[in-house]
C-alpha cells in the first residue's frame, strides 16, 4: 500500500494569476473567508447560543520585491486628490480598479490540481523602505476581496485496482 501521506498538497507549487499572468513575484497568498458570529441570548436562563452573522474577506498577499509595479499602483490612488480620481471614474478608468486573482495548487505528488478564483480583489496598504540583512525583500499587502469561487476542485478516490486518483467535482484540470 502506498504512503497515503505523499498525496497532502504543499503550498510550495501554489502560484497566483492576474489578467492570466501569473505573478512571479507572489510568494503567499492568504485568503479566509470569516462567518460572524451572533451571540442569542436564552431568556430565562444562562445559556446562549449563537447564529450566523456577516461573512468578512480579508486576507493578505505576500511579494518578493523585484519592480516596483506594486507601490506605484498604490501610490497613484494614494497621490491623487478625490476631484481627479472622479475624472478618472467618470472618464471610465478608475484608480486602484478591483482585479481577479486566480489560485492555483498543483503538486505534482498531490493526487490533483486545484483552483480558486478571488473576484473584487483590492489592495489596502501600501509599502516603502528596506531592510539591511542578506534575505530578499519582501512587501505584504492587506486585501479584501468580493466574492470566491472554485474552478477546479477534487476529492480523492480509489479505483478497482487500489490506486488513488482525482475525481474532479467542479472545472477541470
Amino acid at each position: 500500500m502506498p504512503n497515503e501521506s505523499k498525496g497532502r498538497i504543499s503550498g510550495m507549487f501554489g502560484s497566483a494569476y492576474r489578467d492570466g499572468k501569473l505573478l512571479a513575484d507572489t510568494v503567499e497568498v492568504v485568503a479566509p473567508v470569516q462567518l460572524g458570529r451572533i451571540t442569542v441570548p436564552a431568556v430565562g436562563s444562562a445559556d446562549e447560543s449563537y447564529k450566523q452573522g456577516r461573512t468578512t474577506r480579508e486576507g493578505s498577499l505576500r511579494v518578493h520585491k523585484y519592480d516596483s509595479s506594486w507601490e506605484m499602483e498604490l501610490y497613484a490612488l494614494l497621490s491623487t486628490s478625490d476631484d481627479e480620481r472622479r475624472a478618472r471614474r467618470d472618464a471610465g478608468n478608475p484608480l486602484n480598479p478591483a482585479f481577479a486573482i486566480v489560485l492555483k495548487l498543483d503538486d505534482p505528488e498531490a493526487y490533483g490540481v486545484e483552483r480558486w478564483q478571488l473576484d473584487g480583489v483590492r489592495c489596502w496598504n501600501f509599502q516603502m523602505g528596506f531592510s539591511g540583512g542578506d534575505e530578499i525583500t519582501e512587501r505584504e499587502y492587506q486585501i479584501t476581496w468580493e466574492m470566491e469561487r472554485p474552478l477546479t476542485t477534487f476529492v480523492k478516490t480509489v479505483d478497482s485496482r487500489g490506486q488513488a486518483r482525482a475525481q474532479y467535482v467542479v472545472g477541470s484540470p
